[in-house]
């Protein structure tokens, strides 16, 4: 899927996810990339919007595994921390270091900019 990035006398640039870039961070740049603070989604900063989108799709994968298994497992005979809640920190700490840069956090955006970008929106993936 491409998305459109405005340059200068209005014109859109597409820009492309990279092709190393895994089905379900696919599917989250399709929903993440028209909600991009304006000029943040570019040719250059392609790669970086990529490590969000998968910090999201690894966010919600291990979400998954914790939903299924608990949070605790059992190693031998006792209960341990299920590893799949370290890995969901991770994403969770990767997402919102890039969510800032393109405009996907609350506090990222001016208080015009709160429409569609805002926290709502990002609720809804």
């Amino acid at each position: 899927m491409t998305t459109g990035a405005k340059l200068d006398g209005g014109k859109t640039a597409a820009v492309e996810p990279p092709g190393w870039l895994a089905d379900e961070a696919r599917s989250v740049w399709a929903q993440l990339a028209p909600v991009t603070a304006p000029g943040t989604l570019t040719a250059a900063t392609a790669a970086a919007f990529a490590l969000l989108c998968t910090a999201v799709a690894t966010y919600a994968e291990s979400d998954q595994l914790v939903q299924e298994a608990g949070m605790l497992i059992a190693e031998g005979q006792a209960l341990v921390p299920n590893p799949a809640l370290a890995i969901r920190s991770q994403a969770d700490g990767t997402f919102g270091r890039w969510a800032r840069e393109f405009g996907l956090t609350p506090d990222s955006q001016t208080p015009a900019d709160a429409g569609p970008r805002g926290a709502r929106h990002l609720r809804e993936i």
